[in-house]
C-alpha cells in the first residue's frame, strides 16, 4: 500500500486501519502519529478548502492556500459558536429554508434541492433531512436558549460508531478473533432522537446489539424531541431573563410540551419497571451501557437502594462521561456504579459532539487522546497556540480528521492541561490530558468570549459571511 493510501485509510476509518485493536490503537509511535496527522490535514484542507462555503472565506481573508504545519491550522479553526449562529427566529417561525442556507455554507453536502417547505417543527425538519440528504444532523440540548446544529454525515457516523465494539478489549491485550462481539445494550434513557446522546444509539444497535431489536432495552421506547429540548431551553433563558411572559410559543408546540410534561409524571413508574427488566432478565448476562452519569447514577443508586448488585456479566461494558450537568455525585459514586453492575472498572470518555473519537481515561487518570485527533492548548486570552512540548494549561482545540463533508477544526470552551512528551505509567502512546477538565464559562463567571487576536477581522468577515440570511429572515 502507497503512503497516500495508508493515510487516506488512517483518516477515513481508523478503526480498520488499526485492525480494530484497542492496543495497536493507543500503541502507535509519536514519530508516526505526527507525520499521519500532518499527512492528514493536508488532505483535509485540500479537500475542504474551497467546498464549505465559511472555510473558504476564512482562508481567502487570511490568505492561507495550504497547510504545511499542524499549527498552520489554527487560524482557520472554528469557534464553538459558528454552529448556533443563525437567526433564533428561523427556528421560532420555521424557516427552514433558511436554515438550510445557512447550514449549506458550512458542509459539502448540497441542500439547494432539499425541499423542507412543509416542515413545521424541528423534528419534522430533521425526519426530511435525513431522508433526503447525506446528512445525520445532530443538535445540542438548548440549554442556553439555542441550539447548535451540527451537520456529521452518515459516513462519518457510521466509521465513527466502529469504536464502540473496541470498548469490550482492554490495552495491551491481543486483537481478539472476534472483535464486534454480541452484546445486550442498555440505556436508562429514550431509544432515539436528533442530539448527539442519542443518535448514537443507531450505531450501538448495528454494532453491538447486531441489528437485532431484542437486544436493545432503553427505559423510554420513543424519541426524545428536538421541539421538545429547544422549547424547553427558551423557557429556561426567558426565566433567568425574567422576561417569560412576553414568550411567544406557537400553539403546536405548547400542545407538544403539554403532552410531554404529562408524560413526566409517569417517568418514574417507567424506570422502576425498567430497573427490574435488566435486573432480572439481564442477570448474568453480557451488556453495553454507555451514558453521562446523570443517567447512570440515579438508576445505580436506585438498584442499590433495593439490594440490586452484580447484576450484568463481569465481561460487560458499563461506561460513562460527559460531566454530571449540575448534579452533585458522591465521592464513591463510581465504585457503587461498579458494585451495582458487577464489573471491576469503569471506563470514563472525554468527547464532545463535534468530535469523532473516545479519548479514555487510564488507570492513571489521564484522558489519552485518540490518534486522528491533532490537539491543540491555547492561550485562553490570545488563542495563540502554546508549545507543543513538555506540559501546557490553556482552552483546548483540536483538529478532528475523520470527516470528509466538514471542517474538522474546533476551539472548545474547556480548560484543559496536557502533557505532550511525557509517558504516561499506563504505557499508552501519544499526548494526554489531566483527569481534572473544567470550563471557562465557570472560570469567567458566565462569559467565555473566544479572542482570536490574530486573525479577529476575519473571523468576524467569515461570521457575517454566515449570517448573510439575518436580513431576509428578519423581512
Amino acid at each position: 500500500m502507497s503512503e497516500a493510501a495508508s493515510v487516506r485509510d488512517f483518516i477515513s476509518d481508523p478503526v480498520e486501519y488499526f485492525d480494530w485493536s484497542a492496543t495497536r490503537m493507543w500503541s502507535m509511535p509519536q514519530a508516526d502519529r505526527e507525520s499521519m496527522q500532518l499527512a492528514g490535514l493536508k488532505i483535509r484542507f485540500g479537500q475542504l478548502r474551497d467546498g464549505v462555503g465559511y472555510l473558504q472565506k476564512l482562508a481567502d481573508r487570511q490568505g492561507i492556500d495550504e497547510i504545511n504545519s499542524v499549527n498552520a491550522v489554527i487560524p482557520l479553526l472554528f469557534e464553538h459558536t459558528v454552529y448556533k449562529s443563525y437567526p433564533s427566529s428561523l427556528l421560532e417561525k420555521s424557516r427552514f429554508s433558511m436554515i438550510n442556507g445557512w447550514l449549506g455554507k458550512l458542509t459539502t453536502v448540497s441542500l439547494k434541492n432539499v425541499d423542507v417547505s412543509h416542515c413545521d417543527s424541528i423534528d419534522s425538519w430533521i425526519e426530511t433531512m435525513d431522508r433526503e440528504t447525506d446528512l445525520c444532523i445532530h443538535h445540542s440540548s438548548g440549554t442556553s436558549g439555542t441550539v447548535s446544529l451540527f451537520p456529521k454525515s452518515k459516513q462519518e457516523l457510521s466509521a465513527f460508531g466502529k469504536l464502540y465494539p473496541l470498548r469490550f478489549q482492554r490495552f495491551r491485550d491481543p486483537r481478539p478473533a472476534d472483535p464486534q462481539p454480541k452484546a445486550h445494550v442498555v440505556s436508562p434513557s429514550f431509544r432515539s432522537g436528533s442530539s448527539a446522546h442519542f443518535r448514537i444509539n443507531e450505531q450501538y444497535f448495528q454494532r453491538i446489539a447486531h441489528g437485532d431489536e431484542t437486544f436493545m432495552h432503553t427505559a423510554f421506547p420513543g424519541a426524545m424531541s428536538a421541539d421538545i429540548l429547544y422549547l424547553a431551553g427558551r423557557l429556561r433563558a426567558a426565566k433567568a431573563r425574567g422576561d417569560l411572559d412576553r414568550l411567544e410559543i406557537a400553539p403546536n408546540l405548547l400542545a407538544r410540551l403539554h403532552e410531554f410534561e404529562t408524560d413526566q409524571a409517569s417517568r418514574a413508574a417507567d424506570m422502576q419497571t425498567f430497573l427490574d427488566h435488566i435486573t432480572s432478565s439481564l442477570a448474568g448476562q453480557r451488556v453495553f451501557m454507555a451514558c453521562a452519569p446523570t443517567y447512570l447514577w440515579p438508576l445505580a443508586q436506585k438498584g442499590l437502594a433495593e439490594g440490586r448488585s452484580g447484576v450484568f456479566a463481569p465481561t460487560s461494558v458499563v461506561s460513562t462521561g460527559g460531566g454530571a450537568k449540575g448534579m452533585v455525585l458522591p465521592d464513591d459514586w463510581k465504585v457503587k456504579v461498579m458494585e451495582f453492575a458487577g464489573v471491576d472498572h469503569l471506563p470514563m470518555n472525554y468527547a464532545m459532539t463535534e468530535m469523532n473519537a473516545n479519548n479514555l481515561l487510564c488507570e492513571n487518570n489521564k484522558y489519552h487522546v485518540a490518534p486522528w485527533i491533532i490537539p491543540f492548548v491555547l492561550d485562553p486570552d490570545t488563542s495563540e497556540p502554546l508549545p507543543r512540548t513538555g506540559t501546557a494549561t490553556g482552552r483546548f482545540a483540536f483538529y478532528d480528521l475523520l470527516p470528509d463533508t466538514h471542517w474538522g477544526g474546533f476551539i472548545s470552551g474547556d480548560e484543559v492541561t496536557i502533557s505532550w512528551d511525557r509517558e504516561c505509567g499506563c504505557g499508552r502512546s501519544g499526548p494526554y490530558l489531566n483527569g481534572t477538565i473544567g470550563r471557562f464559562s465557570d472560570s469567567r463567571g458566565g462569559d467565555d468570549k473566544i479572542s482570536c487576536a490574530a486573525s479577529a477581522e476575519a473571523h468576524e468577515e467569515a461570521m457575517d459571511f454566515l449570517s448573510e440570511i439575518q436580513a431576509a429572515a428578519t423581512a
